[in-house]
C-alpha cells in the first residue's frame, strides 16, 4: 500500500493544480453579501447538501464536487449522504440508497422514466444521464410521495422551465481536466425572449484507464457524448408548450466482466404542456408524452484484446435494446386556502429485445434478427394532498394504485453456453394491481422542524428479476411468477437551522414482505430469484457549522442495516457505515477545503446473495481517504476549482464493488480497486 506523503508531480494535470495553489496571485477580499455566513460561501460540494426540507435533498449538479465525479448520474449521487455505488470500473455504476438499488430507486429525467437494456446491468439508467445538463437533482427519501412509481427513494433530474423576462442569450460552459487523461466539456445554452426559447445541452467526456494507489491499471476507460434540445413556446407567464429531443452514445470498459460496453445509444423525444392559474381552485394542469429508445452493445473484442477461453472461444457480441413510452396528466387543485391536492394518471410501456452472436467472425451480430423477449405495461392513478392544520403544523398524504401486465416471450432459457431448455412460462401473461401510499406530519417551531411519516411501496418485479439472464424461480426454471415486493416504512427526522448552523437527522425502519432476493447456487448457472421477508433500518446525519466568518465545518454520517428474516442472515448488499468530515476556509478570493472520508469495515454479508445490481462475496476492510480542493472566483462569470482526490495515494476497495474479472493486462482481485491520487481542475464560465 502506497502511503507517500511527498506528492510527486507525476502528470501535467497534477503540476497545474499544485502550481495554481501555491503561486496564485493575491486578491482583495470580496465584499460580503447580505445573509448568513452559510449562504455567503461558494464552495466545492463534498457532502452533497444538508436536507433542506423533510425527507428531501436538493443539490446543484453544475457545482464542482469532490471526489471528482465521473460523467454520469450515479457518480454525482455518491456525494449525498446515504448513497453508494456498485462499482464496475470508471463509469456506469449502479446507484444504491440505504442499501436499495435498481428499480427500488425511481430515476426520473424531466418526467421521463428511463430503463437500461443490458440484462446484466451494464447500463443502469444513470449511465445515460449527463448531470450537468440539469438544473437540480432532487432526492425524495423513502416512500413519501405517490407522484411517481412506488420505490424506496425517488431521484429527479430536473430542468427549469419558465418564461424568460427579457430577450437574450445565457448559459454555462465548463471544462474539466484530470489525471488518467480525463477530459470533459459541458455546455448549457439558452436563447430566446418572452415568447419562447431554445435550450441546448451538450457534453463530451472521456478518460483512459485509471491506476490504483499501487500503480496497477484498472480496465475503466470511457468515451461518451450527449446532446439535447428544448424548444419552448411561452406566450404568457402561465403557459408552456415544450418539445424536447435528445441523443447520446459512447463506450465504456469494465473491470468486472468478460465484455465491455461498446455502444450506449439513447434517443428520446418528449412533448410537455402546462397551464397555470386557470381559476380560483384549479392552479395547474400539465401533461406529458415521452418516448425513449436504448440501443446497447457489449462485446469482448472492440475495447480489449480478445483472448479465447472455454466460455467464449470466439469474438462475441450481444445487442439488446428497449423501447419505452409513456405519459402523464396531473391536476393541481386548491379547493380551500389551507388545502392543496394533486390528482394524476400515468402510463408506461416498454418492450425489450435482444440479438447476439457467439462467433462474430462467422455470424456478425449486425446480420442477426432482433427477438422480443418481454413486454411490460403499467397504468397508475394517484392523489396527493397537503393540508395546513395550523400555521406551524401540516399533514401530507397520498394514495396510488397501479395496474401491471407483463408478458414472457422467451421460447428457450439459455442457462449457459452449453445448456438451453424450454421455457415453461413462454407466452404467459401476468397481471397485478398494487396499492401504495403514505402519510406524514410536520411541525415547525422557531429554528426546528420535526416530521414523522409512514409509507407503503408495492413494487412490481422488474425485467431483470422476471426475465433477465434466464434466472430461475424457487419452483421453476423461470422466475416469471416472482411475487411483488411490498415495503412498509417509518421515517422520522429533525431539521435545525440558524445563521451559523444547519443540522438534519433522518432515520428509517422498514419491514419488507416478499423482498426479491437473488442467490447464486451453482457457479455455471444463473442466479435463483426468490421472495423472502426482511427488515432494514438506518439513517443519515448531516451538519454544517460556521465557527467564524471564514471557517466552516461539515460532517455527515450514514448507516444502513438489514436482516434476511427468512434465512436468518444479514440482508445482502448493505453498505458499511460511512463518516465524512470537511473543513473549509475562506482566504480572500480563495475557498480552501479538505475532506476526510472514513468507511467502516463490513463484516455483515451473505455470500452469493444480493440483487440484480450485485451479490455479496466476502467481508471488506475499512479505509480512510483524504482529499483537498480549492476554489477561486476571479469575477462573477468565471470560477476555477482545483482538487486532489486520494491525496495520500491509498489503495482501497469499496464494499459495494464487483469482483475484478480476469482481463488480459490487468490485475484480478476480490474487488475493483479505486483510483489512486488524482489531480483535477475545473473551469466554469457563466453568462
Amino acid at each position: 500500500m502506497n502511503k507517500n506523503t511527498v506528492l510527486p508531480c507525476r502528470s501535467p494535470a497534477l503540476c497545474v493544480v499544485l502550481s495554481a495553489m501555491a503561486l496564485s496571485p493575491g486578491a482583495s477580499a470580496q465584499q460580503q453579501q447580505p445573509g448568513s455566513p452559510l449562504q455567503q460561501i461558494e464552495k466545492v460540494l463534498v457532502m452533497g447538501e444538508v436536507m433542506a426540507s423533510p425527507n428531501q435533498i436538493v443539490t446543484d449538479p453544475k457545482k464542482p464536487r469532490q471526489p471528482l465525479p465521473a460523467h454520469d448520474g450515479a457518480d454525482y449521487l455518491k456525494t449525498i449522504a446515504g448513497f453508494s455505488i456498485v462499482r464496475k470500473g470508471g463509469a456506469s455504476g449502479d446507484p444504491v440508497f440505504r442499501g436499495m438499488a435498481a428499480s427500488r430507486l425511481n430515476i426520473i429525467t424531466d418526467g421521463n422514466m428511463l430503463l437500461g437494456g443490458c440484462s446484466s446491468r451494464m447500463d443502469p439508467p444513470t449511465a445515460y444521464i449527463s448531470p450537468q445538463s440539469f438544473d437540480r437533482i432532487r432526492v425524495i427519501k423513502g416512500p413519501q410521495s405517490v407522484l411517481n412509481l412506488p420505490a424506496n427513494a425517488t431521484v429527479l433530474f430536473e430542468k427549469d422551465q419558465y418564461q424568460l423576462s427579457e430577450a437574450g442569450v445565457q448559459g454555462d460552459i465548463s471544462m474539466t481536466l484530470a489525471e488518467f487523461n480525463r477530459k470533459e466539456l459541458n455546455a448549457d445554452l439558452t436563447s430566446g425572449n418572452q415568447n419562447g426559447y431554445l435550450r441546448m445541452s451538450l457534453s463530451n467526456a472521456s478518460a483512459s484507464n485509471y491506476q490504483d494507489g499501487n500503480g496497477n491499471p484498472v480496465n475503466s476507460a470511457y468515451d461518451r457524448w450527449s446532446a439535447a434540445a428544448e424548444l419552448a413556446w411561452t406566450p404568457g407567464p402561465d403557459t408552456l408548450l415544450m418539445l424536447s429531443l435528445g441523443r447520446s452514445d459512447g463506450e465504456s470498459a469494465y473491470a468486472d466482466r468478460a465484455m465491455d460496453g461498446s455502444m450506449f445509444d439513447r434517443r428520446h423525444i418528449s412533448i410537455k404542456a402546462r397551464q397555470d392559474d386557470l381559476n380560483d381552485w384549479l392552479s395547474r394542469i400539465e401533461g406529458q408524452l415521452y418516448f425513449n429508445h436504448i440501443d446497447h452493445l457489449m462485446d469482448n473484442f472492440s475495447l480489449r484484446n480478445f483472448t479465447p477461453n472455454a466460455m467464449m472461444p470466439f469474438p462475441a457480441a450481444m445487442n439488446p435494446d428497449r423501447y419505452t413510452r409513456g405519459g402523464k396528466i396531473q391536476l393541481d387543485l386548491e379547493p380551500a386556502i389551507n388545502w392543496q391536492v394533486r390528482l394524476g394518471l400515468d402510463n408506461s410501456q416498454n418492450v425489450h429485445r435482444n440479438r447476439m452472436s457467439m462467433n462474430q467472425l462467422m455470424m456478425p451480430w449486425q446480420d442477426m434478427l432482433r427477438v422480443e423477449d418481454g413486454r411490460f405495461d403499467q397504468w397508475g392513478i394517484y392523489a396527493e394532498i397537503d393540508y395546513a392544520i395550523l400555521a406551524n403544523l401540516s399533514l401530507f398524504g397520498g394514495l396510488r394504485a397501479d395496474r401491471w401486465e407483463a408478458q414472457d416471450q422467451r421460447t428457450m432459457l439459455r442457462k449457459n453456453q452449453q445448456l438451453s431448455i424450454d421455457n415453461p412460462s413462454f407466452g404467459e401473461r401476468r397481471q397485478d394491481t398494487l396499492t401504495s401510499g403514505f402519510v406524514r406530519i410536520e411541525q415547525t417551531h422557531n429554528q426546528h422542524t420535526w416530521y414523522l411519516g409512514a409509507g407503503r411501496a408495492a413494487r412490481f418485479p422488474d425485467y431483470w428479476e422476471l426475465l433477465g439472464n434466464a434466472r430461475s424461480g424457487e419452483d421453476s426454471p423461470s422466475a416469471f411468477f416472482t411475487s411483488p415486493e411490498v415495503t412498509h416504512q417509518l421515517d422520522i427526522g429533525w431539521l435545525y437551522q440558524t445563521d451559523f448552523t444547519r443540522v438534519s437527522v433522518s432515520a428509517y425502519l422498514s419491514d419488507v414482505t416478499d423482498f426479491i432476493l437473488l442467490e447464486k447456487q451453482q457457479a455455471m448457472l444463473p442466479e435463483q430469484v426468490r421472495n423472502i421477508d426482511a427488515h432494514t433500518w438506518g439513517g443519515e446525519v448531516s451538519a454544517e457549522l460556521s465557527l467564524t466568518e471564514k471557517l466552516t465545518l461539515e460532517t455527515s454520517l450514514a448507516v444502513s442495516r438489514g436482516t434476511n428474516d427468512s434465512d436468518n442472515l444479514p440482508l445482502a448488499q448493505q453498505p458499511p457505515l460511512e463518516f465524512r468530515i470537511s473543513a473549509a476556509y475562506q482566504l480572500q478570493n480563495w475557498h480552501l477545503s479538505g475532506l476526510w472520508r472514513l468507511v467502516d469495515q463490513q463484516s455483515r454479508f451473505a455470500a452469493g446473495q444480493g440483487t440484480i445490481a450485485g451479490l455479496d462475496s466476502s467481508a471488506s476492510a475499512g479505509f480512510g481517504v483524504l482529499s483537498v480542493n480549492a476554489l477561486y472566483r476571479p469575477s462573477d462569470k468565471w470560477l476555477l476549482s482545483l482538487g486532489i482526490d486520494n491525496l495520500l495515494d491509498k489503495t482501497y476497495q469499496e464494499y459495494l464493488s464487483k469482483t475484478a474479472a480476469s482481463v488480459p493486462g490487468f490485475v484480478a482481485d476480490d474487488r475493483i480497486s479505486e483510483p489512486g491520487r488524482t489531480a483535477w481542475a475545473k473551469l466554469d464560465y457563466r453568462f
